[in-house]
């Protein structure tokens, strides 16, 4: 545990939240508005974490993108309405998970960033956590560059009144790690979101937490 750190920014998607049943549904009707095969949760569990373009992206078949250069355009905006029916079916965090953030929030500023678009990530926000526990949550806005670009994980620290050198992010994937690397913040891992412990110490993660519980111990 770093005893400088003051404010703890949480991904999430795969962190805070199992939320692959409420897109998978928004981007399973997306897909069947263009006549395309529906993916599985499996599936666009391995697309999400670069944002909404990328994930519609990937779920569309290959030989259709290529052929139709507006094709993820238009799958993009059908997203965008799709998930403003589904995104609040996520109404729970994992197990745990609130009582490690209200512990915490006692002795550090909460964050939240993700790639998700900005509203839902303000709205998911609200619904997932008890109010003024969260400081500021900040998701993706056209023409700004998401994670792991550092602009807005920047743009979080300013607004926590921070250092860079004074947060931790805590997230379930490389883009995490990246995004840490690239805004100079610390970083913890987390093992019970998308990406399994195997393939986030091969993607240089060096302190991980398996469960909840674990978190609230590496802070102690």
């Amino acid at each position: 545990m770093r005893s400088y750190i003051k404010a703890l920014i949480f991904d999430l998607d795969g962190t805070l939240a199992d939320t692959i049943p409420a897109i998978a549904e928004a981007v399973n009707m997306a897909l069947d508005s263009l006549g395309f095969p529906k993916r599985s949760e499996a599936e666009i569990r391995s697309f999400i974490g670069k944002g909404p373009r990328h994930l519609m992206s990937e779920a569309l078949p290959r030989e259709a993108r290529e052929s139709d250069p507006l094709l993820v355009d238009r799958a993009l905006k059908l997203y965008d309405g799709t998930y403003a029916k589904t995104y609040m079916h996520t109404n729970r965090l994992y197990d745990g998970m609130e009582e490690a953030v209200l512990e915490l929030a006692k002795y550090y500023k909460i964050a939240v960033l993700s790639n998700k678009q900005d509203q839902y990530v303000k709205a998911l926000v609200d619904q997932l956590l008890p109010a003024g526990i969260c400081k500021f949550a900040l998701g993706t806005v056209n023409g700004v560059p998401a994670k792991p670009e550092p602009g807005t994980a920047l743009r979080l620290a300013e607004l926590l009144g921070v250092s860079p050198h004074d947060c931790m992010l805590i997230g379930d994937s490389e883009i995490d790690i990246l995004t840490a690397e690239n805004a100079e913040f610390d970083i913890l891992s987390v093992s019970w979101g998308y990406s399994s412990k195997n393939k986030l110490i091969f993607k240089g993660a060096q302190d991980i937490v398996d469960t909840p519980d674990e978190l609230l111990e590496y802070f102690k």
